[in-house]
């Protein structure tokens, strides 16, 4: 039942951030950019408990290990591509990184969704 209290505060946190996925005009600020990163962190804690328990499906678990490993690799990247394009005052880079950090929250969004949904009976 933690999991998925866990799970759920996750997914409604994702949720709002669905919103400026949406909007590109919206969005980027330091203290944004930390807050993907955490829920990250968050859900991956999560998750990973769901899939040491066998509570989430080995598909959803192989998905995740899979976006686990990209978001690892392109967050910093794009986190730092968009700090130097801050102070640069580049707004074509800065953009470009927002794009890759919205691109990360979504699929981040996505999974967690379905990981959740390994926590809710099926509704006949």
């Amino acid at each position: 039942m933690k999991h998925l209290t866990s799970l759920v505060l996750v997914v409604t946190l994702l949720s709002g951030c669905a919103a400026w996925t949406a909007t590109k005009s919206l969005f980027v600020s330091a203290v944004s950019l930390e807050v993907v990163g955490e829920q990250f962190l968050q859900t991956t804690k999560q998750v990973q408990a769901g899939c040491d328990s066998r509570a989430i499906p080995i598909p959803t678990c192989q998905r995740y290990k899979i976006f686990h490993d990209r978001f690892q690799k392109a967050y910093p990247i794009a986190v730092g591509m968009w700090r130097a394009a801050d102070k640069a005052n580049d707004a074509s880079t800065k953009g470009k990184a927002e794009d890759v950090v919205r691109s990360l929250s979504k699929d981040l969004a996505d999974l967690t969704a379905e990981a959740l949904g390994a926590f809710v009976p099926e509704v006949r």
